[in-house]
């Protein structure tokens, strides 16, 4: 994979989590700093492991 590929999946998967964010932000009426950080993690830990299985899954249809 070259790096404007890498480049275009990076940006792709960071405004997924920015809309996603947004969303979970507005929809909580009283968003503490424990809520904030609870749905960077969770997002966070999704968008790290997501293309991990997708590579794996790719490998393993070779």
């Amino acid at each position: 994979m070259d790096t404007i590929t890498i480049l275009f999946i990076a940006v792709g998967l960071s405004m997924d989590a920015f809309a996603v964010s947004i969303t979970s932000g507005l929809a909580i009426s009283q968003l503490k700093i424990k809520h904030a950080l609870r749905i960077a993690i969770f997002f966070g830990s999704f968008q790290a492991v997501m293309p991990i299985v997708g590579w794996l899954a790719g490998i393993g249809l070779r």
